[in-house]
């Protein structure tokens, strides 16, 4: 047999009967040093996980032939970001006797409920999506580590404009040295310094944002003289919808400009990536101002020539095609190859050259087409009054990639 068993913050008092019973039962331990010291005098063979876990699976299916039974150690509860997935997937018949794990303790120390938090990894992930879920969120708590601490979060969340918060750090949870503390902001956060392993907690103090911004144009920035290089967002708005992009797929933005649409999608699709593509240097900076105005960290800005620069990347979910250079039918081409199965192409044309170009190449995919005109009107003031005025009219066209 195997088991896994979880360890706690109360270490072997924490356990109950059962996991107790199996450990005793055990004749080979196998977990990191922490978790093996609390049991000195246990008389079976004690492996330390160290290097790669592959090894040590390997290790306790040969032990499991000689007829021993094999205990896994872990932190906590061994299916919450622990290794009970990887052993199940290799012993699915193993036990699992989980723990109170560390989040659990922390809010317990706190006397905090936790019925509606979020929970969220960074062990060797990157902080990307994660900083907008987070300020989406009315109570997050964070697993962070070396690279990705509580510092760098809370000054990455300050760097977006996001303040509102009260947050918590746990320090190395029952251990002699363990500590638990409360600070009024991010920017204290930031200012501090913390003891590995640690874990955040953040909780929201105000309302928190929309996931979809339908930001004003004015509050991207914007190449100077040639503001008006961004889809509006009224185009902007119906353009994703068609887009149809899934949480964590993957979008071409093509002709990005501003980035508008890019850092739109960015944010509907947390946990997947966005590539924004531009030729024109001038422009280059303003969209990486952009992404990090408005948390699109997912999102990353490809400097190069459609169609040439889309090569090599990621297969996308969803492709939008704002401006072409004079290469529209090549990128549209490059974009329906790469594009998956089920995935969607959307177009926006404003002169009529690029529309008669797309529609044609389009309805020759004998692909089912999709289209709108988009013209809106805004109130202006003008005077002691306020008139409508009319934006340029844009056409979009959508088509989805058979075989889905």
């Amino acid at each position: 047999m195997v088991y896994v068993i979880g360890i706690g913050a109360k270490g072997k008092e924490g356990l109950s009967l059962a996991a107790l019973r199996r450990l005793q039962e055990a004749e080979v331990l196998i977990g990191g040093k922490r978790h093996l010291a609390h049991f000195p005098e246990h008389p079976g063979e004690k492996v330390p996980v160290q290097g790669p876990l592959e090894a040590l699976l390997d290790l306790a299916e040969a032990r499991l032939r000689e007829g021993k039974k094999v205990a896994f150690l872990a932190s906590g509860d061994p299916l919450f970001y622990g290794i009970g997935k990887r052993v199940l997937a290799r012993f699915p018949e193993a036990e699992i006797h989980p723990a109170p794990t560390a989040f659990q303790e922390a809010f317990a120390r706190l006397k905090l409920p936790w019925d509606n938090a979020r929970f969220f990894s960074l062990h060797g992930r990157p902080l990307g999506g994660v900083l907008l879920e987070l300020s989406l969120s009315p109570l997050s708590v964070v697993y962070t580590d070396p690279e990705n601490t509580p510092q760098r979060i809370a000054q990455a969340l300050l760097e977006m404009g996001l303040g509102g918060f009260r947050a918590y750090v746990a320090e190395r949870l029952g251990e002699e040295d363990e500590r638990v503390r409360s600070f009024p902001g991010l920017k204290e956060v930031a200012e501090a310094s913390f003891l590995e392993p640690n874990l955040l907690i953040l909780e929201a103090k105000g309302s928190l944002p929309s996931r979809l911004g339908f930001f004003p144009d004015e509050a991207f920035e914007q190449r100077i003289p040639k503001k008006g290089l961004i889809t509006k967002r009224e185009v902007r708005l119906l353009a994703l919808g068609l887009l149809g992009l899934p949480p964590n797929g993957v979008l071409w933005d093509v002709g990005a400009g501003t980035g508008s649409v890019g850092i739109e999608a960015a944010r509907l699709a947390p946990f997947g990536e966005v590539y924004a593509v531009e030729k024109n240097p001038e422009s280059w900076p303003h969209i990486e101002e952009n992404a990090r105005r408005f948390g699109a960290y997912n999102l990353v800005l490809v400097k190069g020539e459609a169609p040439g620069a889309l090569r090599g990347l990621p297969a996308p979910h969803a492709v939008f095609v704002g401006g072409s250079g004079g290469e529209l039918e090549g990128i549209l081409r490059v974009s329906l190859e790469a594009l998956r199965p089920g995935g969607r192409l959307v177009v926006a044309a404003i002169i009529l050259e690029n529309l008669l170009t797309a529609y044609g190449f389009l309805k020759e995919t004998g692909l089912p087409l999709e289209g709108f005109q988009v013209q809106a009107g805004r109130v202006v003031p003008l005077g002691p009054y306020r008139r409508l005025e009319a934006q340029n009219p844009i056409t979009l066209l959508a088509v989805t990639k058979e075989g889905a």
